[in-house]
């Protein structure tokens, strides 16, 4: 008795040519850049807008090899992380402008009488 013959090697998908191999995208990065950038604005804070610029620009070199096919959401993960980075330095200068001018001196002074 012997075991039955393997059965013939499929054909490759439409419009691939023969003998190449499928290799599924590469998405995680632009999507994670996207996640990140929304989340900086409710909990991650600076380092959120750190993490979407970093995976937006990996995400967007992996779409420009063909390795993925979403840049459009990578883009947009690394545009809100600079948009949160550039509001974060802003609110930095604002508050130290208004520390420097005594607009969070707490000291009252309370009389009575």
């Amino acid at each position: 008795m012997s075991a039955p013959p393997p059965p013939p090697p499929q054909s490759p998908p439409p419009g691939m040519p023969a003998g190449a191999t499928y290799q599924p995208m590469q998405n995680g990065m632009g999507t994670t850049a996207l996640i990140m950038g929304i989340l900086q604005f409710f909990c991650l804070g600076i380092i959120g807008s750190i993490l979407a610029i970093v995976f937006g620009k990996i995400g967007m070199d992996k779409a420009d090899q063909g390795l993925a096919d979403n840049r459009g959401t990578a883009k947009a993960g690394f545009v809100l992380g600079i948009i949160g980075l550039v509001l974060f330095v802003i609110g930095v200068i604002i508050a130290i402008i208004l520390s420097a001018t005594g607009a969070f001196n707490t000291t009252y002074e309370y009389r009575v009488g």
